[in-house]
């Protein structure tokens, strides 16, 4: 199935439903936005856009993510969207590998992609050229993609080497959204609302899972909580994605009770690891479902899912599964295996293989690195984790992240999640030292929220900790070094160790 054929079936049911929302700007309806991306599609092909070519994005307008990734697929091409957060030196990077035949941007960034060698033809959002492109004549012949051509190319941000460009196919990204449908029961009148940047693979993706079925999508321009508050209450908002700082500020700000925030159904959380007294208090300021899972951009996201059900009998009397990511998801198979690729019984730590219709095509231009990770049909993904009898995931890092102190396995993640519960502690992050005596030992950086000295956080740690994974020194950070979409970049804080 390819997306032009769930956009095309969107506006024949729902022609007068509405498909995007920009808060703050217009809105569209479905046969609205298969008109408007018709005519981009002529105009994008009278430019030589076709089958294969890329078109990059540098846009935080979600119309302009909708016109090009949508348009570039029906004919056939690649939507390249760039974080709007990098460096030039990062955006040169992926405008030399990608090699977009056009760039599509707004205009305060026009100026810096000029700059730049390379960078080829550019229109700025918004500008006559870009609405000539809209009101092109639509193309007569509209059969001109594969469910086989790759849709989107999104670029890894990078936490332990230069980015890569993970190839989605239209197939991927529809199959995945079928999934979502499943697991997160989507309903015929659900309002989307994405709070993260499209750029993100959680949000981006969510573009064509929404056109599953016909459901509405609101883009926030810029995520702030009182943005948030009145985009929920505005439009009826009934499941969004937020990250766990974004979780934080939500609940803590004291306008919370002034808004109606009750159209929400769910909450899907997830991009780092999140406290269990946070996801207590999510769940008793919002009293909706909560859904959060493990997924890699490589598989288009989502791979585990802890359900709404999960979430209750995790707060009722199974606090364990707070911790978990929680049991695959239709479509998907997850092995643990070993060293050798030999699967591992259950509770012990083997590294997640997967075996999914949503795989990567490839990284863009790099099938050396493709062939280490795409094993006999499965992908690779570097991370450890242990399972339960019952079916439930437990990450427990990365493999390059894991720590030998003394002889065992230690994985930064447990100490993290130990660390995030302390009411002190607003984030933490844990690496290996090298140490003459036991090899490694961990060392915890942590972010305050309030005063808490070394002595009161490792004896918080001994508490609940083996005395082997008590982390040696506690560093207090005002902040930590991350990369465009966030993450923590952990390479930056070993160098800080030596």
């Amino acid at each position: 199935m390819r997306i032009v054929d769930v956009l095309e079936r969107d506006a024949e049911l729902y022609p007068s439903r509405i498909a995007l929302v920009v808060v703050d700007g217009r809105s569209v309806t479905f046969a609205e936005l298969v008109d408007r991306i018709h005519r981009i599609a002529a105009g994008l092909e009278s430019l030589g856009i076709g089958r294969g070519s890329r078109v990059a994005l540098m846009a935080d307008d979600g119309y302009v993510f909708f016109d090009v990734y949508l348009a570039a697929a029906y004919l056939g091409a690649t939507a390249v969207p760039i974080n709007t957060r990098l460096t030039d030196y990062e955006i040169g990077f992926v405008l030399d590998d990608a090699e977009p035949a056009l760039t599509i941007a707004d205009p305060e960034y026009v100026n810096r992609l000029a700059a730049m060698s390379g960078v080829g033809l550019v229109i700025e959002s918004g500008s006559p050229a870009y609405e000539k492109l809209a009101s092109s004549t639509p193309l007569a012949n509209l059969e001109q993609s594969s469910e086989d051509d790759v849709a989107l190319i999104i670029y890894t941000s990078g936490t332990t080497g230069r980015p890569k460009g993970v190839c989605l196919t239209q197939r991927a990204l529809i199959f995945n959204g079928l999934t979502m449908a499943i697991v997160q029961q989507f309903q015929p009148d659900d309002v989307f609302l994405s709070a993260t940047p499209l750029f993100h693979a959680a949000s981006g993706t969510r573009v064509s899972s929404m056109l599953v079925d016909g459901h509405t999508h609101v883009v926030l321009k810029k995520f702030t909580t009182k943005s948030f508050f009145e985009a929920v209450e505005k439009y009826g908002v009934t499941v969004t994605v937020l990250v766990p700082t974004q979780l934080r500020q939500i609940i803590d700000d004291p306008e919370f009770s002034n808004y109606d925030l009750s159209s929400l159904r769910l909450i899907v959380y997830g991009a780092a690891p999140t406290a269990g007294n946070l996801i207590r208090q999510i769940h008793e300021k919002f009293r909706c479902g909560l859904y959060q899972g493990y997924g890699i951009s490589e598989c288009v996201t989502n791979l585990t899912g802890l359900l709404p059900t999960d979430h209750e009998m995790a707060l009722r009397n199974r606090p364990d599964l707070l911790e978990s990511c929680g049991r695959v998801v239709p479509g998907v198979r997850i092995e643990l295996r070993n060293d050798q690729g030999t699967p591992v019984p259950a509770g012990e730590v083997g590294e997640i293989w997967v075996q999914t219709e949503k795989v990567m095509a490839g990284y863009w231009r790099n099938p050396a690195q493709t062939a280490e990770v795409i094993v006999d049909g499965w992908f690779r993904t570097g991370d450890l984790a242990r399972c339960d009898e019952d079916g439930y995931l437990f990450i427990v890092g990365r493999a390059k992240d894991m720590l030998i102190s003394g002889g065992v396995n230690v994985y930064p993640s447990e100490i993290e999640l130990v660390l995030h519960d302390h009411p002190a502690v607003v984030e933490a992050s844990v690496i290996g030292r090298p140490d003459g005596r036991w090899g490694e030992r961990p060392v915890a950086f942590v972010e305050l929220a309030q005063q808490a000295d070394d002595g009161e956080l490792r004896a918080w740690c001994v508490e609940r900790l083996a005395a082997f994974k008590v982390p040696a020194e506690f560093i207090v950070v005002e902040g930590f070094p991350r990369t465009a979409t966030g993450k923590i970049r952990k390479v930056d804080l070993r160098e800080l160790v030596g």
